[in-house]
């Protein structure tokens, strides 16, 4: 039974959207073709619901180039003046290490569960209070995994200046996350019209019963 395939170009521009600055579209549509980081099959996500896609950020985190453009692109869209950065123990650290190196910054891993969701306390690093600190991870559904990242600033008495992400796939959540929570931020894609997220009993794939579920946490 056929469990997964990489996503070619033309696929990848009609399923995902990219923030439309000059150049950036077609640079990211290609990476994620290229590195085999776009995936097709059956997926869980954290959150619970499943989808046919799935972006496997360690597959492009692979090349220090292209995660450097990355890094470049995020890190021009936020306030300078940070201290720390707060990443999950997981391949978002990637992405929080570059921009942690173009920022001067302090990195603090934070612990995840079994299913790789960031939790409320840290693996590695230190933060402190007054610390002007930068919430990072790779890829969220609506944002609610960045919440934990943000309940440990608060508890060490320090400031999110921003958070940056690499996809959030519910865009309009992820921006909703945001604004409840008072904090800037910013990604550099989300799904397309192409690229829908289902609940379980709503699911085509398992409707279908062609392709197994594979968990996100499998594939991290």
């Amino acid at each position: 039974m056929r469990r997964l395939r990489t996503v070619g170009l033309e696929e990848a521009r009609a399923v995902v959207v990219v923030t439309p600055r000059r150049g950036l579209p077609e640079l990211m549509h290609r990476a994620l073709a290229d590195t085999g980081a776009l995936l097709h099959g059956h997926f869980g996500l954290h959150g619970g619901k499943h989808t046919e896609y799935f972006i496997r950020f360690r597959a492009l985190s692979r090349s220090p180039q292209l995660l450097g453009l990355v890094a470049d692109h995020l890190v021009s869209r936020i306030e300078p003046d940070v201290g720390t950065v707060i990443v999950p123990e997981s391949a978002g650290f990637f992405l929080g290490d570059a921009l942690a190196q173009r920022l001067g910054a302090n990195i603090a891993v934070a612990r995840t569960d079994l299913q790789r969701r960031p939790a409320r306390s840290l693996y590695n690093g230190s933060i402190r209070a007054g610390d002007r600190v930068l919430v990072v991870n790779d890829v969220v559904t609506t944002g609610a995994s960045l919440e934990p990242p943000l309940d440990l600033a608060a508890d060490h008495d320090a400031t999110v200046t921003g958070v940056l992400v690499f996809g959030a796939l519910d865009g309009p959540g992820f921006r909703a996350i945001l604004n409840r929570r008072g904090v800037p931020g910013d990604h550099l894609l989300e799904a397309g019209p192409a690229w829908t997220l289902h609940p379980p009993d709503l699911c085509p794939a398992c409707g279908r019963g062609d392709l197994p579920l594979l968990p996100a946490a499998e594939l991290n």
